[in-house]
């Protein structure tokens, strides 16, 4: 089964290329994918184990990394993710099906 075919949302995904020197991020261009983002409350263990519970989960075709930003809609014309309270990669899964034919990228936020 491609999950694919239940991403209905569009996603707007900046990644995190550095620091500014004054504490805060660079962002990599914005890039617009389809992906299913779902406002659901769902427990997760962050890098450090501790148990946390996400705000959302978004669904994606790629894999984004942990500190990331994502936010729903079409939002390529913004160069600064933080500028419109984007969210932030909080944890990331990827699953494969039992065929090991597709794989499911999840971003907890």
């Amino acid at each position: 089964m491609d999950p694919t075919k239940y991403f209905l949302h569009d996603v707007t995904h900046w990644t995190v290329t550095g620091s500014d020197g004054f504490g805060g991020f660079l962002y990599s261009a914005p890039v617009l994918y389809k992906g299913r983002w779902e406002d659901t409350a769902v427990q997760f263990r962050t890098s450090k184990g501790e148990e946390e519970t996400s705000n959302t989960v978004v669904y994606l075709p790629i894999a984004v990394d942990i500190g990331d930003y994502l936010i729903e809609g079409d939002q390529t014309a913004i160069t600064n993710p933080t500028t419109i309270d984007g969210h932030r990669v909080r944890q990331r899964h990827s699953t494969t099906d039992l065929r090991d034919m597709s794989v499911l990228h999840k971003a907890f936020l």
